[in-house]
């Protein structure tokens, strides 16, 4: 087994730039999805480079824009991969877009390492369902595990499967060593974040109850309803995201109240590095219900649900924090314990090796 150690990893965005932010402390190792850990496991690992032009992503473009029907990943990666095929045991891509091609080859037996992907969002959605479906099918079968981040995607990837606990479900949890901890009471809700952001509910719900509140967003995301907040609500916008310092971010996110996760409806994952954060500094959550996020705040004890756009019901929630900051500080020292027990980076990247590792134990075998 010792000779099949070699792995190549395939992202939708740069992970050799995150890798460095990783490494200056500038963000936090969850968001390497475990290809940092996996060296340490004894594993030979590169990463194909994410290009953002090229002939291939040209393609990939115009596909994209004619909406192609049938999911062929990332062409450029893919590309990579094919030519690099005999100096491999095993490919690992940590997003659901990048590797379908290859899929479709190692179902016919023309890709012989076998194809690691993490599911994030529902695989069986969109239009042309039924046609799809039998691509989905072929996808699967050249798929040697498809993790997912929500049980509800992995129902329906053992579905696909026709084989129950096909999908295993995976606990995307915090980096441990990397965030502040919270201190004291705290005096204000944060709402930060970039996708499906419902900030316009949340401002308005702080405005009705008078809460301090805060928004944190890129300049792109600001709409004109933020002019309806009140002067309780601080709006802080950056150019891009590079101009965000996490660090002083998790600074922040330590010293609120409470972590406000107000979503728009929409049918794919959205929520989970907020929450994320939240549990890693130790705060509790206000979130918007949705059904890809597996971790119930009510019934762990470490926040509140809200329907998407009741703006009374977060009110009442932002209101029930400020008149009780010790129930909040017990709230948010439980959302701490689930991460260093269950939910964190390390058991995250201890599952993943445990899936490689019966991945090419298979192979080895066959």
């Amino acid at each position: 087994m010792s000779s099949r150690r070699r792995i190549l990893v395939l992202n939708n965005y740069s992970l050799a730039r995150v890798a460095e932010e990783v490494q200056g402390r500038l963000k936090p190792d969850h968001h390497l999805f475990g290809v940092n850990r996996l060296s340490a496991a004894g594993f030979t690992v590169r990463v194909v480079p994410f290009k953002k032009f090229g002939l291939l992503r040209m393609i990939n473009r115009v596909l994209t824009l004619i909406r192609f029907p049938v999911a062929i990943g990332d062409l450029d990666q893919q590309f990579s991969a094919w030519l690099s095929r005999n100096d491999i045991d095993l490919l690992y891509s940590p997003c659901q877009t990048q590797t379908q091609l290859l899929s479709y080859l190692r179902g016919l037996g023309l890709f012989e390492a076998p194809i690691v992907t993490i599911a994030h969002h529902p695989i069986d959605s969109g239009r042309l369902r039924r046609f799809r479906r039998f691509f989905l099918r072929w996808q699967i079968r050249g798929t040697d595990a498809f993790p997912s981040l929500s049980s509800k995607v992995a129902r329906q990837l053992d579905e696909l499967a026709n084989h129950p606990g096909y999908s295993p479900v995976m606990q995307w949890g915090p980096d441990l060593d990397y965030y502040p901890r919270a201190t004291g009471a705290g005096s204000i809700a944060i709402a930060a974040g970039r996708t499906a952001r419902d900030f316009v509910t949340f401002g308005r719900a702080a405005t009705l109850s008078g809460t301090r509140a805060k928004v944190i967003c890129l300049a792109q995301d600001r709409l004109p309803e933020f002019a309806e907040f009140g002067q309780n609500v601080e709006v802080q916008t950056a150019a891009d995201e590079r101009a965000v310092n996490y660090q002083e971010l998790c600074a922040e996110f330590a010293a609120a109240r409470v972590l406000a996760v107000p979503l728009c409806p929409g049918e794919t994952l959205a929520g989970l590095t907020s929450m994320t954060d939240a549990l890693g500094v130790g705060r509790p959550v206000i979130m918007t219900r949705h059904p890809l996020i597996d971790l119930d705040i009510e019934n762990e004890g470490i926040g509140k649900w809200v329907d998407h756009g009741d703006i009374n019901g977060w009110a009442d929630a932002l209101k029930w924090f400020e008149e009780n900051p010790e129930k909040a500080c017990e709230m948010g020292r439980r959302a701490r314990d689930i991460a260093e027990t269950r939910w964190n980076s390390t058991k995250f990247a201890e599952q993943l090796i445990a899936i490689i590792d019966g991945c090419l134990v298979e192979v080895h075998q066959a």
